[in-house]
């Protein structure tokens, strides 16, 4: 006869309780979590839409990943993994000495190969400018990580122990981007050991179930052209000495479009209090009827703009990571506009990235000439005295859901 899974008399213990990880989209400092907490068999759900003022107090430090617990919360991607798998001997170590062994790789990811996989891969998917001496001193730093590594590995099948622990999710976690992006087919040549053992740990179900399948790049992606800064200093020291020249008579250098919006009468429509109007309303399509009421047609525009190489939009996390760049770049022009960007479609492809911005002045000038990547943007004015662009420019700057009769994958707003 079996023996009663509960015996008589006691009351079944409760389920461990749910936790809550709150982090960016794709950011690996997150997944090495969650793949934790796969192998730890432990509850956690994961939040990528809290804003920074529901974050704020809740732990000492106010950064990303921060795990709430029934004890409090947690910051810190290392010590919230530990706390997620505790109790686990094959993740956090069979004794103290294996227990410290898993620690020194997990911090010598933290402060090896962490830093250097996010400076080589940052100017690819956007979160980073492309200064060329600055990614290929990464890069370099990335592979004295791996020979480390490699050296290791020669002996030894895991980092530590003969099974998956903490140590191998922190490092694999961190070499997900450089090895689908930057660690090619020549690169990994000389890293044998280290490819076999990515590729052991990255094909387990607990991998997959968070990062998904990871294809090894076979030539290397070439990040964006350099930024501006970099470029000019670049052809300033190469470029050649030349005999002087006789004076030439002064010309008047050409106004850029900062220069010419600042030139503009002012403007009936107060930039910042339209910011304020739409960052205080609970439901944001009741700011709309302010900034129909106080539109300045003649001071400001309203333009959609549309990515032109959305059939390379494949990967959730990446693409996010596009669009916060882009948002980032309009950094110059932050008193001059306000916008949305919306990743709509479906999660598994295709995806799309549309926006929607208010600008200052008759164009798109003025983000043309101070975001690089916005000529990689279709750029159409719409005109707010017609219903349907009224609902449309409602509609990306309010819905939550749905727009174009897509879902929203994700959003990022300039303001």
């Amino acid at each position: 006869r079996e023996r009663s899974a509960c015996p008589p008399g006691r009351s079944r213990p409760p389920p461990p309780p749910t936790m809550q990880l709150y982090a960016r989209p794709g950011c690996f400092r997150a997944q090495k979590v969650l793949v934790a907490a796969q192998y730890a068999n432990a509850k956690v759900s994961v939040n990528t839409k809290a804003t920074a003022a529901e974050l704020k107090g809740k732990a000492a430090a106010d950064r990303l990943p921060l795990l709430e617990t029934d004890k409090g919360c947690l910051f810190e991607s290392n010590a919230i993994m530990r706390f997620v798998a505790a109790g686990n001997k094959q993740l956090c170590g069979a004794d103290a000495f294996e227990a410290a062994k898993i620690d020194g790789w997990m911090d010598f990811a933290a402060n090896e190969v962490d830093v250097p996989a996010t400076m080589a891969t940052g100017p690819i998917i956007g979160t980073h400018e492309n200064y060329p001496d600055v990614t290929a001193q990464a890069l370099k730093d990335l592979k004295a990580a791996l020979t480390v590594l490699e050296n290791h590995l020669k002996l030894e099948t895991y980092l530590v122990g003969r099974a998956i622990s903490l140590a191998d999710i922190a490092v694999a976690a961190a070499l997900v981007l450089p090895m689908r992006m930057v660690l090619d087919d020549k690169v990994r040549k000389s890293f044998t050991c280290v490819t076999r053992w990515f590729t052991t740990c990255v094909n387990q179900t607990e991998f997959l179930k968070v990062i998904g399948p990871v294809t090894l790049v076979k030539k290397a992606v070439q990040p964006k052209a350099p930024a501006k800064s970099s470029a000019k200093a670049a052809a300033k020291e190469e470029a050649p000495k030349e005999a002087a020249k006789p004076a030439e008579p002064v010309k008047e250098e050409p106004q850029d479009a900062i220069a010419k919006v600042n030139a503009l009468p002012k403007s009936s429509l107060v930039l910042d209090a339209w910011k304020r109007q739409y960052s205080n309303s609970s439901n944001l399509y009741d700011a709309m009827p302010w900034l129909w009421e106080n539109y300045d047609a003649a001071g400001y525009t309203i333009l959609r703009s549309k990515y032109k190489f959305n059939e390379e939009n494949k990967i959730l996390f990446q693409v996010s990571n596009l669009c916060g760049g882009f948002v980032q770049r309009c950094d110059a022009v932050r008193k001059f506009a306000f916008g949305v960007m919306n990743i709509i479609g479906a999660e598994a492809g295709p995806m799309e990235i549309v926006g929607m911005w208010l600008v200052r002045g008759p164009d798109e000038k003025i983000i043309l000439e101070n975001n690089p990547d916005a000529e990689y943007h279709e750029w159409t004015k719409l005109d707010i005295s017609k219903e349907e662009d009224k609902k449309e420019i409602a509609d990306m700057w309010c819905a939550e859901e749905e727009v174009y009769g897509k879902k929203i994958l994700d959003s990022k707003v300039f303001k």
